[in-house]
């Protein structure tokens, strides 16, 4: 089972549509689902880790994989199936 963690910024309306993508996806995937504001102590923590300064991010099995709006192509081959 795969892990997703997604950072996100509260304000950016652009997190919230990155949300909302994994969150209807989520359901058909053999995964868990981590939604993490930035503003908190372990999405402050994240950020630093991963290195990345933007939002929205996808982690996914501790790596990097998306900053920005996810490319559901790329989703579909991480997962190996149709999302």
């Amino acid at each position: 089972m795969k892990r997703i963690i997604v950072l996100v910024g509260r304000w950016s309306h652009e997190c919230r549509e990155v949300e909302k993508f994994w969150k209807e996806r989520i359901k058909k995937l053999p995964a868990t689902l981590e939604i993490i504001d930035v503003d908190s102590d372990r999405g402050m923590n994240l950020m630093d880790e991963f290195e990345v300064s933007s939002v929205p991010v996808t982690i996914i099995d501790d790596e990097v994989i998306f900053i920005g709006m996810p490319d559901i192509t790329r989703a579909e081959e991480i997962f190996n199936e149709k999302l």
